[in-house]
């Protein structure tokens, strides 16, 4: 109790104007790829003859907290660093000990940089911080911040592999196919060629043929219409002049099978 009643005392006693202790936030390398890691630095100056407290203090006191309000993505990689403590311990109380922080100190935190973070990460934090003299305590808050910039994404040309020996000897393989293809092509289009002249004559030679049986039977017809002779008994001579008559009528031809019609 008389610990408690100490410290009151003490901080009534001290003034309250002062900052007493300040922070200064950096990171190394300034520059970073994605998916890199950085380290940022919190470095802490407490006012002479003040002390601040570390993370791990078993004492009453209140130990330095840290907070970080934007990360923009970044997450963080291992246990953030403290600095080394001065360990005070009460003369009248050899059980009451203190894990002090006193002059300027580092909290190094280590990030690992997102694969698609932009090109600028805004790192915001604030700390809370009992700093402390001979005559008392008083709280403390700040606030900080710091910048990451990010390399631009390199574009990277496609990587071709060596030829090896079967990509030579199937490539070889295709070209001997391609060429026996071409000329069994070229061997079709020339049959094609071929057949179309055979088509063509043989169609020619039709329309001949078909010309000169026309021919035939309008001359054929030209003599029976001509050749009109009848014999004694009244019929005709020639067989196909009769055959016309018939058909020009619309009568039956008469036969006769001793030869005679």
């Amino acid at each position: 109790m008389r610990h408690w009643l100490l410290m009151i005392l003490m901080l009534l006693a001290s003034p309250l104007s002062a900052d007493l202790i300040t922070v200064k936030a950096s990171v190394d390398p300034a520059t970073v790829k994605r998916g890199g890691e950085i380290k940022l630095k919190l470095q802490f100056t407490v006012d002479a003859g003040f002390h601040a407290y570390h993370k791990d203090n078993p004492g009453y006191s209140t130990p330095l907290k840290v907070e970080f309000t934007e990360l923009s993505g970044l997450t963080q990689v291992g246990e953030t660093v403290w600095p080394k403590y001065h360990e005070h311990r009460d003369e009248n109380d050899p059980s009451w000990v203190e894990y002090e922080l006193s002059g300027t100190f580092e909290l190094v935190y280590t990030w690992r940089v997102p694969a698609k973070a932009g090109e600028i990460l805004r790192i915001d934090g604030k700390y809370d911080a009992q700093v402390c003299d001979a005559k008392g305590c008083m709280d403390r808050q700040g606030t900080f911040s710091a910048e990451v910039k990010v390399e631009a994404a390199a574009i990277e040309e496609p990587k071709h592999p060596p030829p090896s020996e079967d990509a030579g000897a199937l490539r070889k393989e295709l070209a001997e196919t391609r060429k026996a293809l071409e000329e069994k092509v070229s061997g079709l289009s020339d049959e094609v060629t071929a057949l179309k002249k055979e088509l063509v004559g043989s169609r020619k030679a039709t329309e001949e043929l078909a010309k000169s049986l026309k021919d035939y039977l309008n001359a054929q017809h030209e003599k029976a219409a001509a050749s009109g002779a009848k014999d004694e008994h009244g019929f005709y001579e020639d067989y196909d002049f009769a055959l016309a008559e018939a058909r020009k009528q619309g009568k039956l031809l008469l036969i006769d099978f001793n030869g005679e019609y």
